[in-house]
């Protein structure tokens, strides 16, 4: 008789506990359901009628509200998933306000990053053309001294006719001294500007150098070690930021560490 009555009650505690587990879920799919529209959900989220901290988000995202969205708004949703523990209303609500809220709070480091590639592309091309130039002006050189050759063959059959007298032979003299004087100055000309180009090379690449090595400061705070506020961000509370439960070191500039325990934004 006891067995029974034991057997009776552990299926109906187990009957309970699916019943409670199966609310629990409705529970949770029940803030964005029977909604079309962000906006009509927004709007009961801030007037408190839906609440839920711990949203499910590959559930929400099957949803006819998400769908529904803008593309820039559910790219926030996304981004705010990834880079908090979780999706919470509140983060919908900051992505309806300002689509940009999450990417200009927590991913703005990357972007300097994509800054300096676009700058890096830049003194690539730079260069790319600096040495474009470099290779017209040794062809234009090289025309240039071929003509030149060409001219002075001319000019050597024309001493040649005119050798019968000294006044040929010293103007022929006279007119090789000029040349091999003028290809004198223009390889020093050249010699110039080869080593300017050099220079100039060299200082971009340390240029890049300088920036690359700047921007691998990923600028976060060294309070938060584990998660990554920037230095430059506003005044922040729990109530601002997705991360729960992680490592907080002195000064704690933004005081999520209220209880001094060394863990910040308990919950």
């Amino acid at each position: 008789m006891k067995f029974h009555i034991f057997y009776i009650l552990f299926i109906a505690f187990s009957i309970i506990s699916i019943f409670v587990s199966k609310s629990q879920a409705y529970a949770v799919e029940g803030i964005w359901r029977d909604y079309e529209s962000m906006k009509e959900l927004v709007k009961d989220i801030r007037n408190g009628d839906k609440d839920d901290d711990k949203m499910n988000y590959d559930k929400f995202k099957d949803s006819s509200v998400y769908k529904n969205a803008k593309e820039d708004l559910r790219r926030c949703i996304d981004l705010a998933d990834k880079v908090g523990e979780k999706l919470g209303d509140y983060e919908i609500v900051r992505c309806f306000e300002n689509t940009n809220y999450f990417k200009e709070k927590y991913v703005d480091g990357n972007n300097v990053n994509v800054g300096q590639q676009e700058q890096q592309n830049e003194t690539n091309q730079n260069k790319s053309s600096t040495e474009e130039a470099v290779r017209q002006k040794e062809l234009q050189l090289t025309e240039n001294n071929s003509e030149q050759h060409d001219q002075q063959e001319q000019q050597n059959e024309t001493n040649q006719n005119k050798s019968s007298t000294e006044e040929a032979v010293r103007q022929k003299e006279l007119q090789l001294t000029e040349n091999n004087s003028e290809q004198h100055d223009q390889q020093e000309q050249q010699n110039e500007t080869n080593q300017n180009q050099n220079q100039n090379q060299t200082n971009d690449e340390k240029k890049t150098q300088t920036e690359s090595d700047v921007g691998s400061n990923d600028g976060c705070d060294s309070s938060y070690p584990d998660i990554c506020i920037t230095t430059y961000s506003e005044k922040l509370s729990c109530a601002d930021i997705p991360f729960r439960n992680f490592k907080v070191l002195r000064p704690d500039s933004h005081g999520f560490d209220s209880d001094s325990d060394g863990v910040g934004c308990e919950g």
